[in-house]
């Protein structure tokens, strides 16, 4: 079953919005098994979220507890206000009545 992947974020500032977004950026393209991603920032805000489109769960939780996604916690932690949020979803279309 398809698998969106969310993490959400409060940044601490406009800059740091920046660097999260620029850091995103470069990680997910080397993420294995992601079919599709989007990096959102809050209209007048300071929310950031990446959502990953994944072909299966497994991958997806095999994702996070990788070393790659703990590396992208790791080099973020400080800008944000927190820790991330991480929420996964089920593709709609894949779920029988």
């Amino acid at each position: 079953m398809r698998t969106t992947r969310m993490i959400i974020g409060e940044a601490v500032s406009d800059v740091a919005v920046k660097e999260i977004v620029n850091r995103m950026q470069e990680h997910v393209r080397d993420v294995p098994g992601v079919n599709g991603h989007s990096i959102l920032i809050e209209e007048g805000g300071m929310m950031v979220v990446l959502t990953t489109d994944w072909s299966n769960r497994q991958d997806c939780v095999a994702y996070h507890a990788s070393r790659a996604y703990r590396q992208l916690v790791a080099a973020t932690q400080y800008l944000l206000v927190g820790s991330y949020v991480v929420k996964l979803f089920q593709n709609r279309n894949d779920i029988v009545s």
